[in-house]
């Protein structure tokens, strides 16, 4: 899946913290009301979140490996 294209460009707002889940709906809540236009992708998962962190891994890579729908469920073992 490639990064998002200059016309549907949205911010990329990766979740460092996981223990506080009302923090995070409030969050993305609040980005979503802004309008009706999408302003974020959301990405919520602790082994991203680290694998990013640390520079083990690339954005790109868990885009690459998302579905059709653009959602990340983990990589093939295949």
């Amino acid at each position: 899946m490639p990064l998002p294209q200059p016309d549907d460009l949205t911010s990329l707002v990766l979740r460092t913290d996981f223990g506080d889940e009302g923090a995070w709906n409030a969050v993305r809540a609040a980005l979503d009301a802004a309008d009706d236009h999408p302003h974020a992708t959301y990405l919520s998962d602790p082994d991203i979140s680290a694998n990013l962190s640390i520079a083990n891994m690339y954005f790109a890579e868990f885009a690459d490996a998302a579905d059709a729908s653009g959602t990340f469920r983990g990589f093939d073992q295949g």
